[in-house]
């Protein structure tokens, strides 16, 4: 591939593109990134410039969180209309310029509620235009906290308070994945001349033991909860071949844990200087 490629990034603000967006700018490329967060709404009618002009482009824009918020009833209608719209706007671009992309699915795609029902159908339309496809398991890193931080933010922020809270007994599993490894994993794809792959860490864990060892790293207390948590044991099958993660658990979770006391000092901060004046 040419050193210098024009990207474009829908969703390159979030968990994963932010991460993908720093990471394709060290490589020199030439990088436009479309986002929610910074004002473009891809639901609605979309310039045709930036894919036009751009070399590849990256659709990882969804309407996600972790599972307190794909797993909310009164939050269904609103995953499926803005994924379908999603969708609908993206996908159609994509069909006229007939730009090389690549899809992030998920390990939940299939799944009978709005996230999960949307990511199917949005996987077969990517298949269908001959795009490539990349199914997630448990990406985590440092996010602003709100109702749709993963568990992993949650654990770290309420360690921080002085005790680790599980909102469940903690038993349910996850393969997590830095977001760093993630964005690796991504970049070795699209470059390659597979068309799917499946991206996932190495070991199937317990939030139990994760909250474990974000308590240990914190010299605090963990508090469980009596609420069964939800789980999918879906096993990848379709690694890329020759690749593995790099960050380790223990690696990740501090690294979280860095950023987590970072946002909190700078929330402090603004707090006291709004009270100043």
């Amino acid at each position: 591939m040419a050193a210098k490629v024009n990207e474009l990034v829908l969703g390159g603000e979030g968990l994963i593109g932010s991460e993908l967006v720093s990471a394709l700018n060290a490589k020199g490329h030439t990088v436009i990134s479309l986002d929610l967060k910074s004002g473009c709404d891809l639901r609605r009618p979309l310039d045709p410039g930036p894919f036009e002009k751009c070399d590849r482009v990256w659709f990882l824009a969804w309407d996600t969180g972790g599972a307190k918020f794909l797993e909310a009833e009164d939050r269904q209608h609103d995953q499926y209309r803005n994924n379908c719209e999603l969708s609908l706007r993206i996908f159609d671009a994509l069909a006229r310029t007939k730009k090389p992309f690549i899809f992030t699915s998920s390990q939940l795609a299939g799944l009978p509620n709005a996230y999960g029902t949307t990511k199917l159908m949005a996987w077969h339309w990517a298949t269908h235009l001959g795009g490539k496809v990349a199914r997630l398991w448990n990406v985590y890193g440092w996010e602003h906290p709100d109702q749709r931080s993963h568990v992993i933010t949650d654990l770290v922020l309420s360690g921080l308070q002085g005790r680790v809270k599980c909102m469940t007994n903690g038993e349910e599993r996850r393969l997590f994945l830095y977001k760093s490894d993630c964005v690796a994993a991504l970049l070795e794809l699209f470059d390659s001349s597979l068309q799917t792959a499946e991206i996932a860490g190495p070991k199937w864990l317990k939030i139990r033991e994760v909250a474990e060892e974000i308590a240990a790293q914190l010299n605090v207390e963990v508090g469980l909860g009596d609420v069964k948590g939800s789980e999918v044991p879906i096993d990848p099958t379709e690694l890329l071949p020759n690749w593995r993660p790099q960050v380790s658990l223990s690696e990740g979770l501090a690294r979280v844990i860095t950023e987590a006391r970072k946002f909190l000092s700078e929330s402090q901060s603004t707090s006291s200087s709004a009270v100043v004046r």
